[in-house]
């Protein structure tokens, strides 16, 4: 009997040990495992309530479902972000009412990369980036977000594209054709190939429609020309088709990364770069390509990320400037004048930062980022304007367009330390200094404060300064009746004031609110008056947004959020502030989706956007106020794996215009009415 006792407690003894080793191994695979995934949800901002700043996230899946084309719808629902455009069509997001009349304001990074183009500082011609080659856009409001020494000044724009892989995450291989009206026509696939150390992304699409909307009477009606030549003035069909094609290639191995996109956009000439209406084959080229090499190690308690890549973006225009029989100081033009303008600038730049985690409840980063811009070929051609004959004469050298010995060089340094006080406080408090070869430097602070009450009340209170520097239009731009450069600008700055609550109700549905106010100075501005560009505009901004997003049932998903905007300026007197010019003080966005069944969903989005107050001295009405409501039906079948979906936007065929500045196009600008979209994607 006590054999068999000893026997029974040697077998529970032996079984007890093997089951504490297994749940040793299981307590130590499950902790790998919330690390892992704790790591991916950092990166990925899945756990964006408890990030320092005010952030937005959109899957790229849910987008689609919703019939969202592209970045610019996307950013479309974004609280306190309107859009805007000019004469070249170039479109670029408003974050809370920041200078309208400028670009810059915010920064695009494509998986980490800056594509802003040196040109125009702006980022148009990405706005067309099909929804689909996009797994994630990440949407910062305000400056307090630093991203490798970058400043944005107004907000940040982060889109992840389905290079990024993550274990438990991965990505699928896809294959998307889309066709709307138009005649806008698109396909394009994503790949992936990997093995344990080794992953090689590529994704490429092609695009292209004949889009014309209504305009006019153009920039001449105006006096653009004198008076003289209001009588050539005209309306018609502004050319805004698009041709355009993307490669983008990523690669990693080890620790070491390559990343590189080639885009070749190519658009009509819109509304005329010269405020004269232009012919329907007139066009401008915004070509931009990039590769950056990377090395990214982790040895004991430091992160080393270094990075080096060089950019190339071009500012190519063929199109008739002017109409029939101008007369420019005595001189006919019969035939008008034609004129082709080529500017390509490079950008090579090298960061190096190293992140120490080895001092206990504290992240310290530090590192550089060194950027060398240049104009590295320029051209000017133009009808000869001393016998207005149209045969196109090279001014280059005599009357350039634009300064081709422009360059800069900015340097910046950054210190940040992450602070865990306790389990509920943690603060980011650091500075960026930067120093550019045309003005001196300047420190950028920033301070931030998360204090989670519990798990489901989570409170955040920011202050950071950031700048924008002049971009090279508004400095290098010569022998230009509508628009002068000038070296002399000051950089933009504003001081950042911003707290926020979130609410989280449950796993997946949460209500966000934040207050801001911003002190904005030496805004850059022009006009037709005094198209020199020049430091004249101060700005104070304030508002709140609020941001819901969960469900009314099981099989549905409901998104809605609200923006005020107000605050005044001093556009044209620096003694007498008015109220803020082109900015919407009421938006209202959101869109709901219910899923008939597991194979079928119906969607809508809808957008109210308030009426805008005009540049003192404009005798035009208000902007009118404008509400759209689109839908969309997707079918997924799940045997083969594929989607189609069909979209009606603009459904009760809104007129929906964005302001013009005075004394161009009276009318402003005539947006898309009712149309359609189909897209079938299919994943592999």
């Amino acid at each position: 009997m006590k054999y068999k006792i000893s026997s029974i407690s040697l077998l529970v003894l032996m079984s007890l040990s093997n089951l504490s080793a297994k749940t040793d191994d299981l307590l130590s695979s499950l902790s790998s495992d919330m690390e892992h995934f704790s790591e991916v949800a950092t990166i990925t901002k899945q756990n964006e309530h408890y990030q320092p700043y005010i952030i937005s996230v959109f899957q790229g899946k849910e987008l689609e479902k919703l019939g969202v084309s592209n970045l610019k719808e996307a950013l479309g629902l974004v609280p306190g972000v309107d859009m805007a455009t000019d004469n070249a069509n170039t479109q670029t997001p408003i974050f809370r009412g920041s200078n309208p009349l400028a670009y810059g304001q915010s920064k695009l990074f494509i998986d980490g990369i800056l594509v802003n183009n040196v040109f125009f500082d702006a980022y148009s011609e990405y706005l067309s980036l099909p929804i689909e080659m996009i797994k994630r856009v990440e949407v910062v409001r305000g400056p307090g977000s630093k991203v490798d020494g970058v400043n944005a000044y107004a907000g940040s724009v982060n889109v992840i594209t389905y290079a990024e892989n993550f274990k438990g995450f991965e990505s699928s291989d896809k294959l998307v054709f889309k066709y709307g009206s138009y005649d806008y026509r698109m396909g394009g696939f994503i790949k992936t190939y990997k093995t344990d150390d080794f992953k090689i992304f590529i994704d490429f699409y092609y695009q292209e429609d004949d889009k014309k909307l209504p305009a006019g009477p153009d920039g001449l009606s105006q006096g653009v020309f004198g008076t003289s030549n209001i009588a050539l003035s005209k309306s018609g069909d502004a050319p805004l088709w698009l041709e355009e094609y993307s490669l983008g290639l990523n690669l990693t191995y080890k620790d070491f990364s390559l990343k590189a996109r080639m885009l070749e956009h190519t658009k009509g000439s819109a509304y005329g770069i010269n405020l004269a209406l232009p012919q329907e084959s007139d066009r401008v080229k915004l070509p931009s390509q990039y590769l950056e090499l990377g090395y990214n190690k982790k040895i004991n308690n430091y992160n080393i990320d270094i990075k080096a890549g060089v950019k190339y973006d071009t500012f190519d225009s063929k199109s008739k400037l002017t109409p029939d029989d101008l007369n420019l100081s005595g001189i006919i033009f019969q035939d008008g004048i034609y004129g082709e303008h080529f500017a390509k600038q490079r950008t090579l730049y090298q960061s190096t930062y190293i992140k120490y985690s080895g001092i206990d409840q504290h992240v310290i980063t530090t590192g550089y980022r060194f950027i060398k811009e240049e104009t590295i070929d320029m051209s000017s051609k133009l009808s000869n304007r001393s016998t207005g004959d149209v045969a196109l004469v090279d001014y280059t050298d005599t009357l350039p367009f634009f300064d081709k010995d422009a360059k800069r060089n900015t340097f910046i340094f950054s210190l940040q330390d992450e602070y865990q006080f306790n389990d509920k406080i943690s603060f980011i408090y650091g500075f960026n200094y930067e120093q550019t070869s045309h003005k001196d430097a300047g420190i950028e602070p920033r301070v931030s404060m998360v204090y989670q009450l519990d798990t489901n009340n989570i409170f955040k209170a920011i202050y950071s300064q950031s700048r924008r520097n002049a971009s090279w239009q508004e400095m290098f731009t010569m022998n230009n009746t509508a628009r002068i450069g000038n070296e002399n600008l000051e950089p933009e700055r504003v001081n950042a004031f911003e707290a926020a609550y979130v609410k989280k109700l449950s796993r997946d549905t949460h209500l966000q609110t934040n207050i801001f106010y911003l002190l904005n100075k030496n805004q850059i501005y022009n006009s037709s008056a005094d198209p020199e560009y020049r430091n004249v505009v101060d700005t104070d901004i304030y508002g709140f947004e609020i941001e819901y997003k969960g469900h009314i049932s099981f099989v549905d998903q409901l998104y809605l959020n609200y923006s005020y905007t107000s605050g005044k300026s001093n556009i044209n007197d620096e003694n007498k502030k008015e109220s803020l010019p082109n900015i919407a003080n009421h938006l209202i966005k959101g869109y709901y989706i219910y899923n008939l069944s597991s194979v079928l969903s119906l969607s809508g989005i809808a957008k109210y956007v308030g009426s805008k107050d005009r540049v003192s001295g404009d005798a035009r009405e208000k902007v009118k106020a404008y509400s759209t409501l689109d839908s969309t039906l997707q079918y997924k079948n799940k045997k083969c794996n594929y989607n189609l979906t069909l979209s009606i936007k603009n459904i009760f065929n809104t007129k929906v215009t964005f302001p013009s500045p005075p004394n161009t196009y009276s009318q402003d600008y005539e947006q898309e009415r009712r149309n359609f979209l189909i897209a079938f994607t299919k994943e592999f």
